[in-house]
């Protein structure tokens, strides 16, 4: 089994002059698959990470892509073992 690190850099939007909660929609592609969609909320300025798990061949491009109302910066990476699991 395969594993994704999905990392939120930046999620909030802004209201009036204040930043604030939001909502995002991420989808996570291995190749030309998507392999999962993940709904992300509330606000951040410091990376969060999820480890995601797949059943494609591993070595394939992944990428990351989102929707959202505000102000979203999201990456990801294919992992080698991951590190909550152990899986390798």
């Amino acid at each position: 089994m395969a594993s994704i690190k999905l990392t939120v850099r930046r999620l909030y939007k802004i209201s009036g002059e204040r930043m604030v909660n939001t909502q995002a929609t991420a989808r996570i592609y291995v190749g030309d698959k998507l392999v999962a969609t993940e709904e992300v909320s509330g606000m951040t300025e410091s990376p969060v990470s999820k480890y995601l798990h797949h059943h494609e061949a591993e070595g394939q491009p992944v990428r990351v892509e989102w929707e959202c109302d505000g102000v979203a910066d999201m990456a990801v990476a294919e992992m080698q073992v991951c590190p909550c699991c152990q899986h390798d």
